[in-house]
């Protein structure tokens, strides 16, 4: 085999296992978002239309 065949095979395998256990594990996360402003509303485009 040649070193760019050698090094393709490798890294397949590497990604493969990566992506194995990426895909097989969980993750906790939390994502917050704050209230927005009675004042922003003017920039809404349905109040536009509503009006």
């Amino acid at each position: 085999m040649t070193f760019k065949k050698t090094t393709a095979k490798v890294v397949k395998i590497v990604a493969e296992k990566t992506l194995r256990r990426d895909a097989n594990s969980t993750t906790c996360t939390a994502i917050y978002q704050p209230k927005t402003p009675a004042s922003l509303s003017k920039f809404k485009k349905a109040d536009k239309f509503v009006k």
